[in-house]
């Protein structure tokens, strides 16, 4: 009685072919791991910079609301002066920092080109009150825009206009 003992296994070829098949799909899986790892820190990037730009549009906006006067204090730092406390904003090429008397908030935004509108006195020289500021922020190939408006009211005017005259002029 012969024993007939056949063993059944996978030949050379199809454990290649099916090592190749496994190799490819992991090479895409790699891929695509990779991709949705760079989609990730760019959307980092850039939620970071839409928080900074709405967060320092909204302190200056309420800031130059808040204040009494603006002045610039320097060719790249503002002065918001109110009763109770002085707030200066310092334009440095690479950030915005915003410094109040307890602590300051930096952001961490790239801007070019700051422009300063100052408020014109009846014969047509500026004022020491800035009237309006514009500079223009930069993210990745956008271009956006930083601004505040300040409308004075007629005493701060007037007070601003005092600090002009000569000592023996003023009353």
């Amino acid at each position: 009685m012969p024993i007939n003992l056949k063993l059944k296994a996978f030949t050379i070829m199809e454990l290649l072919v099916s090592m190749t098949l496994t190799g490819v799909l992991v090479v895409f899986a790699f891929t695509g791991y990779n991709q949705i790892q760079k989609l990730f820190i760019n959307y980092t990037v850039q939620s970071k910079f839409i928080s900074d730009y709405n967060q320092l549009n909204k302190a200056l906006f309420i800031i130059s609301d808040r204040a009494k006067s603006i002045e610039s204090s320097g060719e790249n730092a503002i002065s918001f002066i109110s009763d109770s406390e002085s707030v200066i904003l310092n334009l440095n090429e690479k950030n915005i920092v915003l410094k109040f008397k307890s602590h300051a908030d930096t952001f961490e935004i790239e801007h070019k080109e700051n422009r300063f509108d100052y408020l014109k006195l009846n014969d047509g020289t500026p004022a020491a009150l800035i009237k309006a500021f514009e500079c223009d922020v930069f993210f990745q190939s956008q271009k956006l825009r930083v601004s505040f408006r300040k409308e004075y009211d007629s005493e701060t005017i007037l007070k601003s206009t005092l600090v002009l005259l000569p000592t023996d002029e003023q009353y």
